[in-house]
């Protein structure tokens, strides 16, 4: 894939083809994972071990609700987006913070819309995560339309006990509808640092009509792929014994250990492919990572 120079993450929301008129919405979200310590007894002692959730909004960006299925911890977070779709000239930040023995999922309850804007109006996002406890970033996958101008940046710091499964799953047009990405723009930057130094910057850079989307070094003829990651604590590292097991059982995935504490899977597939293979690998990691088993959220199977 293609280097780009990094470019600050935002996300727009408007409509399908360029629309001079639309006026662009900006919204931030700021999240904060803590470990709630209001025990003080036996009687309570779950909650010594809770997650609770602290957060703020801006703009049309917001926590639909603070759930919690699998008891005191994790917290999961539904982030909504009221406008359904992200368009030229929007911005998009989100903050997340996880404290120390925090532990927290963050989903969303549909795919995300990049709709199409004119080239000097780029749809933005940014994402930026504090961890010094265990994450999940599990939105649902992103489509991106013909002519959409897409600037999106993703950063994670880690300390030496954060912990995180993340994935970003990415569809280019609607070929079930007909349109294809011909024209338009995707740059991104994905980097994880930990304590302080980047392991890892995958950055992309995608035109409409590229021709890495059929190039055999490339996408290799398809519209949709995904990346799947995976960080453990400083106290755990990847052995050859669970890299092998995790190839066994989530066969068309390729993945490849960065860092001592850092794996990366890469998914080519058809959009109706990527989200099963997804949700395995995030089932498969999910013991190793956060020593629980997976337990998806209830909004997945609507």
């Amino acid at each position: 894939m293609q280097p780009d120079e990094h470019v600050p993450f935002q996300q727009d929301i408007a409509e399908a083809q360029p629309n001079p008129s639309h006026a662009s919405w900006t919204a931030s979200l700021d999240l904060a994972f803590e470990r709630d310590l209001r025990g003080r007894d036996d009687a309570a002692a779950s909650l010594r071990h809770a997650t609770r959730l602290v957060h703020r909004h801006e703009g049309p960006l917001r926590i639909q609700k603070a759930l919690y299925p699998e008891g005191a911890s994790p917290c999961h977070a539904v982030i909504v987006h009221p406008p359904g779709g992200i368009a030229g000239g929007d911005r998009l930040d989100i903050q997340i913070g996880c404290r120390e023995g925090s532990h927290g999922l963050v989903t969303t309850p549909s795919a995300a819309k990049w709709y199409g804007s004119a080239p000097e109006s780029p749809a933005c996002q940014s994402v930026n995560v504090v961890l010094d406890g265990a994450l999940e970033w599990l939105p649902q996958e992103t489509i991106v339309f013909n002519r959409a101008e897409v600037r999106s940046d993703i950063l994670v710091h880690a300390s030496s006990q954060g912990c995180m499964i993340g994935w970003d799953h990415l569809i280019f047009g609607r070929r079930a509808s007909g349109e294809s990405f011909e024209q338009g723009s995707f740059r991104q930057s994905l980097r994880i640092a930990i304590d302080g130094r980047i392991a890892w910057h995958d950055r992309l850079a995608l035109q409409g009509s590229d021709p890495l989307f059929a190039s055999p070094i490339g996408l290799r003829g398809h519209h949709a792929f995904a990346t799947v990651w995976a960080l453990l604590p400083a106290s755990a590292r990847w052995s050859e014994p669970t890299l092998e097991a995790l190839r066994a059982d989530s066969p068309g995935i390729a993945w490849t250990v960065l860092h001592d504490r850092l794996l990366v899977g890469r998914i080519l597939a058809s959009p109706l492919e990527l989200k099963p293979m997804m949700m395995r690998a995030w089932s498969l990691l999910r013991p190793h990572v956060v020593g629980k088993p997976a337990v998806a959220p209830r909004l997945w199977a609507t």
